[in-house]
């Protein structure tokens, strides 16, 4: 069973983690 800070924690890295390789995609871009 995973408690709310596990839940917050995992949602925390995959945000983190999107932004990112977003960040890093357009700096290859341009």
């Amino acid at each position: 069973m995973l408690t709310n800070t596990q839940v917050f924690l995992a949602l925390s890295i995959a945000l983190v983690t999107s932004l990112l390789s977003i960040r890093l995609g357009l700096a290859l871009y341009e």
